[in-house]
Parts: C-alpha cells; structure tokens; sequence
C-alpha cells in the first residue's frame, strides 16, 4: 500500500536554532517558539513534519558550531506554554525568550549521538561536554547548499512538500529519538476534520514516520524505553482497515457525502439531511467484543468532542444522525451486535460495493 499521499499532505516547517538548543530539544522532545511567533505556533499540528536546522558559530556559544540540516522531527501532541527557563540562552539572560512550547513525538537526527538520558542539558557548567556533544550532532549535517529551495531566513518557516521530499526520500541512516507519544486523547486544542479522499490521507496527523517505508528502512533505534504506540493511527496503516476505509469513502462519495476525517475520526460523512459517523475496526471473532467495545466508546466520544464542535461550527443541521461501527469481517457474536445496537449504534459491513447491517439497519439504506 503507498502511503505517500499521507505523507506529502503533512505540512512541513523549519526550525532554525543553534545546536546547544537543539541538544536541548532532544533531551526534552520540545521546542519552543517566541511571542512573535504566537499565531504561527496554533497553526502547528499534531503530525507536522520540521526539518532540524543548526546554525553556525555566529548564533552559537560554541566555536565548533556549523550551519546545517541535522535531522527530522515529528510534532506531537499536547501544546503549551512555558514560565521557566530551558535553553542555556534563557538561562544565562534569565528571560522566558521561547515560551510557546511545541511538543515532539520522534526526532531523527543523521548523526547519532548518545542516549540522553546519559548526559545533561547544556547549561554554563557542562560546556565542554556539551561542545563534545555539539561535534557528534553536526557530524553528518546537509549543507543548505545542496537541498534546492531550502528557506533559510528567520527562525521558522514552512518548507514547500517538493523542497522537503529531497531529506524525507534520501538514503541517509537515521538515529531515531523518541518521546511520548500521545494515547487516543482528545486535545484541548482542537484538530479540525478535514476532506478525506483516499485511506491513505488519514495518516495526515500520525504523531509517527515509522508507517513510511522509507522512513522505517532507514531507522536505527536509540531510545526504545520512553515510546507508546499510537495504536488508533497506526493501525490504520494495516492493509484492512486502509481497504475498509477507502471502499466507505468511495460509496459515500459515489452517492454524493462529502467525507471528512482527522486524527481521532475515522469517517464523517454527510450531506444536507443526513450524517454518519463511522469507525473501522479490524477484528477476528475472537477479539470482536473487545474491539467492539474500543469502537463504542470513540463514537460516542468524538460525536461529544469532534462532530459536535463541526457541527456548530459549519451551522449544519441534519434531519438524521448515525453512528456506525463498521468491523472486518461479519461477526458471529449476534447478542452482543444486539447490544450495540441497543446503544443505538449500528453494525455494518463492506459488501457488494454497498454498507450492508448487521442487526437493525440504522440508516444505511438511505445512504
């Protein structure tokens, strides 16, 4: 399966810094932003690519500093903004200079350097081993020479998808350091749903590159001790849930629905009179009452937090609403497929090119 098209659909920034702050942000998995920056910073979403860029001895306290790209990094989840001091430039001038904290899930740096969690964040009393550490850093770094199109002015700026696949599809190792990545947690700062057109495109906010094939040839793990899966994201990656997804766009596209997703929803389809809300779960007969029951919980819990905050937002009024779990295969577990169905959610299955129920047909012969 080619999940290009999700990967390309991710929005691509740089980060510019010297490489004692970029040291920084690998111990901590954070960068922060100034207060001019503000606006740009809620604009920044959970999935966003940014290319690491170093720069050189002139915005740097260290001699041995050199301007660079130096890696790739993965915005997580959980924004914020900061009161203290992090970076050793704060520290020193005692000001909050970068408050607006940008949370990162994966960062993969083309030189490897030891575990953080062996060494300190640079600070005025570790400066030679922090210069240590800068020389291993820039070791392997890409001139801004040889990527085409590279921005280079300021300290933050998109980077256009055809200037960013020259780093994301190079055959260069990468030194992967991680995070935490965030559980199926609604945001306080909420993702938008947005047109889904192909399966592919519901990666768009995976707080991961590892589902990239390209990405994932090339990792060498540093740091497997502090990763949680996003398990909700990843598995849409799985060839069934992908095959699911893509046959319920084209169906409800075929008859008309404009079709959305984001990184909690897999599908919200609707059109003038009605709406359906759909999460897809890839189940065996002997796990389907568990993964019914993860489904049953997550349309309740986006039709709460996700669909009713679009729903408010766009002024849609529909004349009738469902939710939908739509398994792999038909489950042979008909009591609790009644069950589900008394919790007013409705069972379907991919057949024949149409969304046929199982149990009480909760709208789908009005699709």
């Amino acid at each position: 399966m080619d999940l290009t098209p999700s990967l390309i659909k991710k929005s691509f920034f740089r980060f510019t810094g010297p490489p004692e702050h970029w040291l920084t942000a690998v111990k901590y998995m954070t960068w922060g932003l100034n207060k001019d920056l503000e606006k740009k910073w809620k604009n920044i979403q959970s999935g966003d690519i940014f290319f690491i860029h170093s720069t050189g001895p002139g915005q740097s306290l260290f001699k041995n500093a050199k301007s660079g790209i130096i890696g790739i990094g993965v915005v997580g989840s959980n924004f914020s903004i900061k009161e203290n001091f992090l970076w050793i430039k704060e520290i020193i001038d005692q000001k909050n200079i970068w408050p607006f904290l940008i949370p990162i899930s994966e960062i993969y740096l083309f030189s490897e350097i030891p575990d953080p969690a062996t060494w300190d964040s640079p600070n005025i009393n570790n400066q030679e081993k922090t210069k240590e550490l800068i020389g291993l850093l820039l070791s392997n770094s890409i001139p801004l020479s040889k990527i085409k199109g590279f921005p280079q002015m300021g300290s933050f700026s998109t980077v256009r998808p055809e200037v960013s696949k020259q780093i994301l599809f190079d055959k260069k190792p990468l030194y992967l350091y991680e995070g935490q990545i965030s559980e199926n947690i609604i945001e306080t700062r909420p993702t938008k749903l947005e047109e889904i057109k192909k399966s592919s495109e519901s990666l768009r906010y995976a707080e991961s590159l590892r589902v990239f094939n390209n990405i994932k040839q090339r990792t060498i793990h540093i740091n497997k001790s502090n990763y949680t899966r996003d398990n909700e994201l990843l598995a849409r990656a799985e060839e069934a849930h992908s095959t699911i997804l893509q046959q319920l766009i084209e169906i409800f596209r075929s008859k008309g629905y404009s079709t959305k997703s984001n990184k909690f929803v897999d599908l919200f389809a609707f059109n003038e009179k009605r709406s359906f809300l759909l999460e897809v779960k890839s189940v065996e007969n002997k796990n389907f009452r568990r993964q019914a029951r993860k489904g049953i919980v997550q349309l309740y819990e986006y039709d709460y937090f996700e669909i009713s905050r679009f729903i408010k937002e766009t002024k849609l009024n529909f004349e009738d609403s469902y939710k939908v779990l739509v398994p792999s295969m038909v489950p042979q577990d008909q009591n609790y497929i009644g069950f589900i169905n008394y919790l007013n959610i409705g069972v379907g299955i991919i057949k024949n090119q149409s969304l046929e129920s199982i149990g009480k047909d909760f709208g789908f012969t009005s699709i």
